[in-house]
């Protein structure tokens, strides 16, 4: 910690120059303007900043009183930058990557933690929750960009406040929620490249005085990036919520939402890319059939058995909920109850180039409760019980024409947890914070799993059912100081879970929870009145037990050929993760905004081990070191068939750039009839990362730059207004995940996952 703590101290040495603190804001809203002032610049705005109210320690608070590292997005600002979905964050905020995998589900990565979800019993490092419901399976973060208020990214563990499957941090999507008396409306049209046609609406009705309902939805249909026609975006979403108010102590909100997405579904390319000149070019494409027989051993590349990729992929998924928030004021706390109800179905067939067929369903129940002080006295303190239930049943074939591996499981869980935090002010300016849960979870599954080698036919399943339990405390402490109205400066320390489950296997099926414990120093600042924001905080995680999938040998139950590979997730050793984030925002004048976020993360597993399986003996495509395991093993594999030992330690972790960095700049013409056209632009930087495990160097994503444009013109009533947007100016392509799905050859036969080339279209909104 002692590497980090100097330079931050530098830092607030600086701070306190004399002159550069300004004069604190209060936030009575989500977003509060500052008043407008004589003589102000773009139709009379005052040159300075807003307040953004947060909720990401379940209480509102200002984003700058907040003593936690966490970034917050408004719902104007998601909109006026583009952002369709949760892979859109990865160029707003620096600190996350985010990379769809097969099926289109996204992996959530924040400072270097997430999860590469191979699986759908997948459990993200990182939770995603929408509005206040913890979204248990991956797939269900798709669908709910629309309509939002906020977007808020916390880092680090949240293990007393959110609990598992947190140990990374946590994603809040907030939507818009009824407003007593106002009727209002709001609709978007969005025209672009790749036949991008987009619509989204939201209405807010009044029902007299203490209710409202407030209706939205939207509806996508874009051709897809790849050459074959795979990452197509087709889906249509609502969501509906009625306020109930029926006394000034009562307050009750119930919403329900849906999702269905379709088309062909995700693709993926070979990497290093099969044209360098067009890098989109799918699985099923001629040119990438080429590419791939040519990169298998001579002997395979004529068995019958061997095909590639075909156009017939397909995703046909669906997602709703339910819930209710129920809150109720008492003279001394506010008691919140949010019950909820989710569904997650997938269906889909993705090539990657192996088949990967998912048929899953998901079912799960979650209530939780919490009492908060009102902010009143040196004591606040919240208090609060969640429980869990979740039935997963699904259905996985995983096919890469040498072998066939079937598995059917059907998963439940049940969590039981109690929570707490208290802050206490031994004066004015410094507070001392304490907070802590235990969680009791006990999961079981019962698995089919079979596996075929060279054989036409489907692969016998042998039966196995296993059971756990897993107890688990997670803390946190801090202590917060206001070295002046608009400087704090912060510690924290805090741990964090991930829980436990299984993967298919005929032999050992279950790995355990992964553990991490943050250390954090922060100073948050806003000076020369309120124009300038700047906040930094350095932070140093240890990292121990860190779950990882990847494909591995699992034991089959077939003497004849006793391991196959297949996705597996275990626990591997241990890493640390250091580094700091330094975030500024600058109102220059009433016209002019400049944004700046940089990040540096120095990550390093200190011990890292984990098995791979050849079919045919050939030795591990990796960039590690590593011995011939096979005399181990038991029972020992099959000649040729072998097992090896690699060893990775020393490496850093994937999908974690040492630098990345996004910068922007904003200017407001404004008109003498009241009009205004806004001129945008930002450029995101990353350093180089690994993609994948296996550490090779086709495997690096090169450090790259990404540019974004837009200009928009705004009515003088603000009825309206229309954007022209081109997003990834210089049409880079970049790497989110890759992996090696043909290891039975060894050949390092590479497939990654690309985001979007350059797009570019025309968004219209009108409002009433």
């Amino acid at each position: 910690m002692h590497r980090i703590v100097r330079p931050a101290t530098a830092v607030v040495a600086l701070m306190l120059a004399p002159g550069a603190i300004g004069i604190t804001t209060t936030a009575s809203a989500q977003t509060t303007a500052p008043a407008p002032q004589a003589g102000g610049g773009a139709q009379g705005q005052a040159a300075q900043l807003d307040e953004i109210v947060i909720t990401a320690e379940r209480r509102e608070q200002s984003l700058q009183t907040a003593p936690v590292a966490v970034s917050a997005l408004g719902g104007a600002t998601l909109k006026e930058a583009g952002v369709a979905d949760v892979s859109d964050l990865t160029r707003s905020v620096p600190s996350v990557v985010i990379a769809p995998a097969a099926g289109g589900v996204p992996q959530v990565y924040v400072r270097g933690v997430g999860t590469f979800a191979s699986n759908a019993y997948a459990e993200q490092s990182v939770a995603v929750n929408l509005d206040g419901i913890y979204i248990s399976r991956p797939a269900g973060a798709n669908g709910f960009f629309y309509d939002l208020q906020r977007v808020e990214v916390l880092k680090g563990p949240q293990g007393t406040l959110y609990g598992r499957n947190a140990s990374g941090g946590a994603l809040n999507v907030l939507p818009e929620t009824p407003k007593l008396g106002e009727q209002s409306a709001t609709a978007t049209l969005d025209i672009g490249n790749y036949d991008l046609r987009k619509g989204d609406a939201a209405v807010n009705v009044p029902l007299g005085d203490k209710a409202a309902l407030r209706a939205s939805g939207m509806v996508i249909d874009r051709k897809g990036y790849l050459t074959d026609g795979y990452n197509d975006d087709q889906g249509q979403a609502g969501r509906l919520q009625l306020l109930l108010e029926p006394t000034e102590d009562w307050r009750v909100r119930l919403s329900g939402d849906y999702y269905h997405r379709g088309g062909k579904g995700s693709g993926q390319v070979q990497y290093p890319y099969v044209d360098t000149d067009n890098p989109w070019i799918g699985p099923s494409d001629a040119r990438a059939v080429a590419a791939y027989y040519a990169g298998l051993p001579a002997a395979s590349a004529h068995s019958p058995l061997i095909q590639n990729a075909k156009k017939d992929g397909f995703i046909d998924d669906q997602f709703w909920g339910t819930h209710a928030e129920i809150s109720h004021d008492f003279s001394f706390a506010t008691l919140t109850i949010i019950p909820a109800y989710r569904e997650v179905k997938e269906d889909y067939l993705s090539y990657i180039p192996s088949a990967f067929r998912v048929n899953s369903e998901s079912q799960q129940r979650s209530v939780e409760a919490r009492l908060a002080s009102r902010d009143s006295g040196p004591l606040t303190w919240l208090a609060g019980a969640y429980y869990f239930s979740e039935d997963v049943d699904a259905k996985q074939d995983y096919n890469h024409w040498v072998q066939e591996t079937v598995m059917n499981s059907k998963l439940t869980d049940e969590t039981v947890a109690a929570f707490g935090q208290l802050t206490y002010a031994l004066t004015d300016a410094l507070r001392l914070t304490a907070g802590g849960r235990v969680t009791h979870e006990e999961k079981s599954q019962d698995s089919q799993f079979g596996t075929a080698t060279f054989s036409p036919t489907k692969p016998a399943l042998s039966s196995r059912a296993d059971d756990r339990i897993w107890n688990a405390a997670t803390w946190k402490v801090g202590v917060d100081y206001d070295l002046a109205p608009q400087s704090l400066l912060y510690a924290n320390v805090g741990t964090g879970f991930k829980a436990g489950g299984f993967y298919a296997s005929a032999g050992a099926d279950t790995f355990n929870p992964e553990h991490l414990t943050a250390y954090s120093l922060g100073l948050k600042n806003r000076f020369w009145d309120n124009r300038v924001q700047l906040n930094l905080e350095a932070f140093d995680y240890e990292y121990r037990d860190q779950q990882i999938s990847y494909l591995a040998p699992t034991l089959t139950g077939v003497s004849s050929f006793p391991y196959a590979p297949s996705f597996v997730t275990q626990n591997v050793g241990r890493s640390r993760i250091r580094g700091f984030e330094i975030e500024g925002r600058w109102k220059a004048t009433s016209s002019d905004l400049l944004t700046a976020t940089v990040q540096y993360t120095d990550t390093r597993y200190t011990s890292f081990t984990y098995n791979y399986f050849s079919n045919f003996g050939a030795p591990p495509s990796v960039g590690c070191p590593y011995t011939n395991a096979s005399g181990t093993a038991s029972p020992t594999p099959v000649a040729p068939s072998a097992i090896y030992s690699v060893n990775c330690s020393g490496k850093p972790a994937t999908n974690a750039p040492r630098w990345t960095a996004n910068i922007g700049y904003e200017h407001e013409f404004a008109f003498a009839d009241g009009s205004g056209l806004t001129a945008a632009a930002d450029v995101y930087l990353s350093a180089s990362y690994y993609t994948a495990y296996d550490y090779l160097a086709e495997q690096v994503q090169g450090g790259y730059h990404m540019t974004n444009l837009r200009l928009t013109y705004n009515a003088a009533n603000d009825r309206w207004s229309v954007t022209g947007y081109v997003n990834n100016v210089e049409n880079q392509a970049v790497v989110n995940t890759s992996y090696q799905p043909n290891q039975a050859f060894g050949n390092g036969l590479n497939f990654a996952n690309i985001r979007p080339p350059r797009t570019y279209g025309v968004r219209a909104t009108v409002r009433y």
